[in-house]
């Protein structure tokens, strides 16, 4: 039996080579060289893109109306434009079914919001009267509510729950602990982010620091990390195309520890980044200095430090240094997989309305708990 198949292999072969030789017998009578037209079928054959590497980071596009809301921070690397409305458009390539919504449908939007500062509004622009005590947000996407309109993200919500007090949503998408830092940073040196306003308010406040184990990457700009900022195909897309220059002007911010201090720099964002990512260890080091200087920041505006846990396991280092230092961790991590299932996939994978109201009521309830 194996003889049998052995042969049957053996002839299937045999008539695949004679048909390739046939074909290209067929194209030299037609004046193609054998050789040429060998060489041209095994050129084409290796520069056809394979169909995961074809549509690889661009399974959906996202446009913004009337324009994109970033704008390049020499801070930051970037940050968004001040005082504007920015309506987001999630768009699939096929049309989809998904529970909740009628019909088949291929695409989402979701609108924010943004102050003097570019910060995310958390409040109706025209309410300002709130005297009690800050509320400022740090953290990334998670925290800023990526995919959700304003009155669904997490400060908005929050807001609603402390209507005494100013809810400031300094949070961005893509964030980690360094831009936390850099933010906090700017506020006690020369204010130019966060107002001087805010800065006295927050006396008596509070500071709420996202946090989630890919920060760490992101706080020293890891290669694998800085591949992910897709300019063909992610939110950034759109504006590049209509102004490439600003593809030079944008950055990540990269913290190091030299001689034992920190030190930051800036690396160009849309741009090849070879090379292994710093060994775990000295992103765990480098995070924790960061954590070390922000806490001391915090202290300087007399303010009370509390972390918003968002993902991560459950003997992260980080956490326990945030607990050894005193800070009260908030842990908002999904154990019954509820923001998993309470998201905007396919067209969004971040946290959904459902889990931004369970995150602000269990802020809302440690604020304001003697």
């Amino acid at each position: 039996m194996r003889k049998l198949l052995v042969i049957n292999l053996l002839v299937l072969a045999g008539l695949l080579a004679l048909a390739e030789v046939t074909a290209a017998l067929m194209a030299q009578r037609e004046g193609e060289p054998l050789a040429l037209v060998r060489l041209a079928r095994r050129f084409k054959d290796s520069n056809r893109p394979k169909a995961d590497e074809s549509v690889k980071g661009c399974d959906r596009k996202t446009t913004w109306e009337p324009n994109s809301p970033y704008r390049p921070d020499p801070t930051l690397g970037y940050w968004y434009k001040p005082n504007s409305s920015h309506t987001a458009t999630i768009q699939l390539p096929h049309t989809i079914e998904r529970q909740g919504i009628q019909g088949a449908v291929n695409r989402y939007q979701w609108s924010l919001t943004t102050g003097p500062q570019g910060e995310r509004l958390s409040y109706p622009p025209t309410l300002h009267n709130r005297s009690e005590p800050a509320v400022l947000l740090l953290g990334d996407s998670f925290v800023f509510g990526a995919g959700l309109s304003d009155n669904a993200s997490l400060a908005w919500q929050l807001q609603s729950l402390l209507p005494n007090q100013p809810v400031a949503n300094y949070a961005g998408g893509g964030f980690g602990t360094v831009h936390q830092w850099l933010m906090l940073r700017d506020s006690i040196d020369t204010p130019s982010l966060i107002p001087a306003a805010l800065r006295q308010q927050l006396q008596g406040g509070h500071v709420l620091l996202g946090h989630a184990d890919y920060y760490l990457k992101r706080n020293v700009a890891a290669p694998s990390r800085l591949k992910t900022f897709n300019p063909r195909c992610g939110t950034f897309q759109q504006q590049l195309q209509r102004q490439p220059e600003l593809a030079k002007a944008y950055s990540h911010p990269r913290a190091e520890l030299v001689n034992g201090t920190l030190s930051i720099s800036q690396v160009p964002l849309f741009q090849d980044h070879p090379g292994p990512d710093p060994d775990g260890n000295v992103q765990i080091q480098v995070t924790t200095a960061l954590i070390d200087a922000i806490l001391q920041d915090v202290k300087a505006l007399q303010a009370t430090p509390v972390v918003l846990w968002l993902q991560g396991a459950d003997d992260s280092a980080v956490i326990s240094h945030y607990r050894q230092r005193g800070v009260a961790v908030l842990d908002l991590r999904g154990k019954s997989s509820l923001w998993t299932r309470d998201n905007l996939e396919p067209f969004d994978n971040h946290p959904g309305p459902l889990s931004t109201s369970q995150w602000a009521a269990a802020i809302a309830k440690q604020l304001t708990t003697p």
